[in-house]
């Protein structure tokens, strides 16, 4: 990443930073879930302990492989001090998270530097190392969706800059932190071939990147054939919970919670429906961003973040955590757009409602947790949720047509200076 910006800046940016890490640092004594933390800690342990090539074949875990190094690193460190069994390991247990978010908050300046003044860029960077529903998720309740969000982030600055060999590497490393990372998948795989000017050589050595950085993070890893290791590590986690939604906001929820996705009529399950729902929402992302412009940053960006929130709403077996990355996106965005202030606010609401209102229900109710079903604010934020997904559709099939309620997209690019319309973004 090439970044050149002005000493003051990045002492000012730095500052910002060091606050949001002492704020999130003054949860850390908040232990959130019990199993969870539990869990996270005794990886921790385990992998520090045995080391990372036998782990999975010690101790039952539902995490990708690169989650290990950081368990191992975190494990070690947490043994090295001697505070296995304290309250420090678990801000130790925290602290790899909360770093990595920071860093997501200090791409989102240096990707907004690119397009727009520095007071907005800033803005951006404070809109998400301040959100309530980020701070939440990393420093209360001690999730790791911070990871995995940081190298999608990072994957798309890269594929923006026209670097699309770095960009694939780093999309697969999040990839192989969170399956959910898939998600980004349609877009980011057009941008591949967009970039890579739709040459089969230049194609070939993406994909031929993706293999040896798959193949680098699992060797050390004890296995006789790469791919079942790999597909074992996914689609046993992802059938484990054959239900409709796992305690997510969105469609599925207004019907119930846990309920079975795999009983319907014929192929008419919910598991199918959903799935089905999920790639005609991204068929027709694929095709906005072509007949708008694949140049124009702003387009790509919201692309991506239809693509996540399609994600969280649609398929079945969503957890309530599977809006985060959405955040980082529409943070981005909100210097450049007008019309993505109202989703970054009306989204950082509900999904900070459904994390604090599930975490609530597994601690009050642990260890099996409470079923939400039919419960007001379960259903209130659903239908919220399911509203505001149904009007980003209906933005974007207004600019598509050329009816009114247009996105009114600002042409930005990393190759071209500020536009007009983000300069009149000033003070939003």
């Amino acid at each position: 990443m090439k970044v050149s910006f002005g000493k003051r800046e990045l002492a000012t940016v730095g500052m910002m930073l060091f606050i949001a890490f002492i704020l999130r640092l003054v949860f850390f004594s908040e232990k959130g879930y019990q199993i969870d933390t539990n869990d996270f800690l005794s990886w921790m342990n385990t992998a520090a302990t045995c080391g990372i090539r036998d782990f999975y074949n010690v101790t039952w875990c539902d995490y990708p492989p690169l989650n290990i190094y950081l368990f191992w690193g975190f494990g070690s460190i947490i043994n090295n001090l001697s505070l296995q069994g304290t309250d420090l390991a678990i801000y130790i247990m925290k602290l790899g998270p909360n770093l990595f978010d920071l860093a997501t908050a200090f791409i989102i300046f240096v990707f907004a530097r690119k397009h727009v003044s520095f007071k907005l860029a800033i803005l951006a960077s404070i809109l998400y190392a301040f959100n309530p529903a980020v701070i939440f998720n990393v420093a209360i309740w001690g999730q790791f969706d911070a990871i995995y969000t940081f190298f999608l982030i990072l994957s798309l600055y890269l594929i923006l800059d026209s670097k699309p060999h770095w960009a694939m590497a780093f999309f697969i490393l999040g990839i192989l932190t969170k399956p959910q990372s898939i998600a980004l998948a349609p877009i980011f795989l057009y941008m591949i071939l967009q970039k890579n000017s739709w040459k089969i050589k230049s194609i070939i050595f993406s994909l031929l990147v993706a293999a040896i950085v798959v193949i680098l993070v699992i060797l050390p890893f004890n296995w006789s054939n790469p791919i079942e290791f790999i597909t074992s590590k996914y689609f046993g986690a992802y059938a484990t919970y054959p239900y409709t939604t796992l305690n997510a906001f969105n469609i599925w929820a207004i019907g119930g919670m846990w309920v079975s996705d795999l009983q319907g009529i014929g192929l008419l399950t919910p598991y199918i429906i959903g799935w089905v729902m999920f790639a005609l929402v991204a068929v027709f992302t694929i095709y906005f961003v072509y007949k708008k412009s694949p140049k124009n940053d702003a387009i790509i960006l919201f692309a991506a973040f239809v693509l996540f929130f399609a994600f969280f709403m649609l398929p079945t077996r969503i957890h309530e955590r599977y809006l985060f990355p959405a955040l980082a996106i529409l943070a981005l965005l909100f210097p450049l757009m007008k019309k993505a202030r109202p989703l970054y606010v009306a989204l950082t609401a509900t999904c900070f409602i459904n994390q604090a209102y599930v975490l609530s229900a597994l601690v009050n109710a642990y260890p099996y947790g409470a079923d939400l079903s039919g419960q007001p604010i379960v259903i209130i934020v659903s239908l919220i949720n399911s509203v505001v997904f149904v009007y980003v559709l209906m933005l974007m099939y207004c600019e598509l047509t050329g009816k009114k309620q247009k996105l009114k997209f600002p042409s930005v690019s990393f190759s071209k200076n500020l536009s007009k319309e983000v300069t009149k973004n000033e003070n939003p």
